[in-house]
């Protein structure tokens, strides 16, 4: 079976959820099953997402609205179920019926409040946390298996395999550089930088996100860590050495404190 995308809707409407609550749901969809179209469920989880700080500005969020959006995904994932073969008549009518429910369309777009970052990321992230404190997320581009942060979430489709994609632009690039990727796959939670007075937190086999630099590129990428070598410092700055294999063509280096991110936890 070929994987293509349904019609690609574009809007510049943004969705009454973030994109935090969206993958939240998204989440608790995959692991709660029936559970998550219950009354009690959908008043809860609307109770935490209105009372959250990063809804402050924003309209609350009743719990008929949660409702609706796991009925969508549920839509979503029927046809998923259906689509054996492509083109079919079940397909087809599934499709249509999400064509005619702007609801649901509208439930998964979640733009980003922040904006593009003036310049091309160069530098280790460590240096560049103040002017982008407001990027909340990073996406895995395709192109060279490097994390980016995001600065804005353009638009959204659903695959035939009922997986869903956004395409997101990249913090500090420009429109043509806009990438289509896998919402569960390559989104994530933003890296925190190491702070040299937290380096005693970072265990052998620990995934972090480093930079990583040659004559051809200046990448973060995912990278496991093979051993520390610990040094005596005072907590401004780390002198440890950090022996880190990246996942992308297991190469093993030594870096430093400023050169490595750890996952939020």
């Amino acid at each position: 079976m070929t994987t293509e995308p349904m019609e690609t809707i574009e809007t510049e409407e943004a969705s009454e959820f973030t994109l935090a609550e969206v993958l939240e749901m998204e989440h608790l969809y995959r692991k709660r099953g029936k559970e998550v179209k219950q009354q009690e469920f959908c008043e809860e989880l609307a109770g935490k997402f209105s009372g959250s700080a990063n809804r402050n500005g924003k309209s609350i969020i009743a719990w008929d609205q949660v409702h609706t959006w796991f009925l969508d995904r549920q839509l979503f994932s029927a046809v998923k179920s259906k689509s054996s073969v492509v083109g079919s008549d079940v397909v087809k009518n599934k499709l249509a019926a999400l064509n005619s429910s702007p609801t649901a369309l509208k439930n998964l777009i979640a733009l980003s409040k922040a904006h593009a970052a003036a310049e091309k990321p160069k530098k280790p992230k460590a240096q560049r946390v103040e002017e982008t404190a407001d990027l909340i997320f990073e996406a895995m581009s395709a192109k060279d298996c490097a994390w980016f942060d995001v600065a804005a979430f353009l638009n959204f489709r659903i695959m035939y395999t009922g997986e869903l994609e956004v395409r997101v632009r990249f913090s500090g690039f420009s429109h043509d550089q806009d990438e289509w990727v896998n919402i569960r796959k390559a989104i994530r939670e933003r890296s925190i930088p190491l702070e040299a007075s937290e380096c005693h937190k970072v265990k052998v086999g620990d995934l972090l996100l480093c930079y990583r630099a040659n004559e051809d590129h200046a990448l973060y990428s995912d990278a496991h860590v093979v051993r520390v070598e610990r040094q005596l410092h005072d907590k401004d700055n780390c002198t440890c050495i950090f022996v880190v294999r990246f996942e992308y063509d297991n190469t093993e280096m030594g870096l430093n404190c400023s050169e490595i991110c750890c996952r939020p936890s």
